[in-house]
Formats: structure tokens, C-alpha cells, sequence
């Protein structure tokens, strides 16, 4: 299994992030769990600044989704540019992680419609 983020823009404004799955790991290659600490803490990070210290409002959920592994979601419901940035701030984090750890990861944006 792998991590996947997604990552939603509208308007040229990010406002939603999802990530799930798990990164593999092994006794001999703990690097997995060293990558999904990373994606949580970033996650829990990203939420945090959003919603306690800008009080964006915002639908926050884990594990939502029965049939998914490891779901952790974050979708603002009134973005600004300030805002916005804070999870494209988030995606280039991601995008980085997916480049230290090959395989283990992918980062993905769509356009709402």
C-alpha cells in the first residue's frame, strides 16, 4: 500500500486536502513509518494553523470512509488567498516528501468543477 494525497483548487484557490493510505514498511525499512509520521504531523500541523490560529472554518475528519485506510481530511469552507497558500504551503511539503521517499507516495491536484 501507498499514501496518496489529493489536493482540491478552485478559482486558483487550494482549499481541501485528503490523504490516505499507509506508507510499507518492514523491520529491515522503517523509512514507511517515518514517512506517515511525517504526513500526520504536517496534517495535524496544517489544521491547527488553519483553524486555532487564522479561525478558518473547516470540515475536519478521520477516517471517515469506512472503506479507506488511514483517511485524514481537511476541506476549507470559505477559503482566502492567505489561507489557500497555507495548504499549497502543505502540497510543496508533500511533494517534497514524495521525493525523499520514491514509491512510497503520490501528491495529486485536480480542479474542483
Amino acid at each position: 500500500m501507498k499514501l496518496k494525497a489529493l489536493f482540491e483548487q478552485s478559482g486558483g484557490l487550494y482549499f481541501a486536502c485528503k490523504v490516505s493510505g499507509h506508507a510499507d514498511y518492514s523491520e529491515e525499512d522503517p523509512s514507511g513509518q517515518i514517512l506517515c509520521a511525517a504526513v500526520s504531523s504536517a496534517m495535524q500541523l496544517t489544521c491547527n494553523t488553519l483553524t486555532e490560529c487564522f479561525h478558518a472554518q473547516a470540515e475536519i475528519s478521520q477516517n471517515a470512509d469506512p472503506g479507506v485506510q488511514n483517511l485524514l481530511s481537511l476541506r476549507l469552507c470559505r477559503p482566502d488567498s492567505v489561507q489557500s497558500e497555507i495548504l499549497h504551503g502543505l502540497l510543496i511539503h508533500f511533494q517534497a516528501l514524495s521525493e525523499d521517499f520514491p514509491g512510497q507516495m503520490t501528491v495529486q491536484c485536480r480542479d474542483a468543477k
